[in-house]
């Protein structure tokens, strides 16, 4: 592993804009229930348009500021149950080229982390069992699989109250997680969008309902009178006999147009990336009713 220096906070946050931190692989996972200030889960979808900066979230609460200004008792709390001297840091690996964690705390030997959890009291029993909310195993798990560690240490505080639960490397789930990291960072790079979750939907009133039932029945009606209209277009010019004909007033005139240009078949062209040339994204919506 190798560790990356940042002179101020603000620089920290325009470098994680070019990778996966450990708080996104649960995002991509699907078992993170984190929200925005306005109420929407972050999902894939909505990290995929901040890495890309099609969208700034806002996530800047008294919870995540209490937990920074916490941050430094609980870890100065687990440097007295553990001893040794931990400081944090920001991890990459070139096995991970699209992966940067940032450690709440790594020793001097670097062979020991931790990851600090200000947490409420539900997860802080649970960590008093032993366990560790299902909300954060895919964070520990790329902590592990970036530095390269047989063990992360999760520390949960509460009430000035530390307990510590060292979470094992599972090779097999850090396989899957890989896998996942790699294919939503390939969205990224190619501005693919990830599939949408239930999350991405945000229920609306009856005023909505019924513009969108009105617009699903205007639509269908139009998708059938494309459909004849296609037919009757078809059969009028099998009836032209593919020539300009007229009846009874109505004219009907046959006319040719440049084709369009096929870019892929023009040699000087194969290596080229006409991504760089494209314009602004295009916003579409679409209807679908569920059965």
């Amino acid at each position: 592993m190798d560790k990356l220096f940042f002179a101020s906070e603000k620089e920290w946050l325009d470098a994680r804009k070019g990778y996966l931190g450990a708080s996104d692989a649960s995002i991509i996972m699907g078992v993170s229930k984190w929200k925005t200030n306005d109420g929407r889960i972050k999902t894939p979808y909505l990290l995929w348009q901040e890495k890309l900066g099609l969208t700034v979230l806002d996530c800047d609460n008294s919870a995540t500021r209490y937990g920074k200004e916490m941050e430094e008792p609980a870890r100065k709390r687990y440097q007295e149950m553990v001893g040794g001297i931990f400081r944090p840091d920001c991890i990459i690996n070139k096995d991970y080229p699209y992966a940067m964690v940032s450690l709440d705390g790594l020793n001097i030997p670097e062979d020991r982390a931790v990851e600090i959890k200000n947490c409420k009291l539900e997860d802080h029993i649970l960590a008093k069992n032993g366990q560790i909310p299902e909300k954060y195993y895919p964070q520990v798990q790329m902590q592990a699989m970036v530095t390269g560690l047989p063990e992360i240490d999760y520390f949960s505080f509460h009430n000035d109250e530390g307990i510590i639960v060292t979470v094992k490397r599972d090779d097999e789930y850090i396989k899957n997680l890989d896998k996942k990291l790699k294919e939503f960072w390939d969205c990224v790079l190619n501005l693919k969008e990830p599939g949408l979750t239930d999350d991405d939907y945000i229920e609306q009133d009856d005023v909505w309902l019924e513009k969108a039932k009105r617009l699903y029945e205007v639509k269908q009606s139009k998708k059938a009178l494309c459909e004849e209209e296609k037919l009757l277009e078809e059969s009028l010019k099998s009836l032209s006999n593919d020539f300009n004909a007229c009846s009874g007033g109505f004219r009907y005139t046959r006319s040719v147009g440049a084709g369009r240009v096929d870019y892929k078949s023009i040699p000087e062209l194969l290596n080229v990336d006409l991504r760089k040339y494209t314009g602004k994204p295009i916003i579409s919506w679409r209807l679908k009713k569920e059965k």
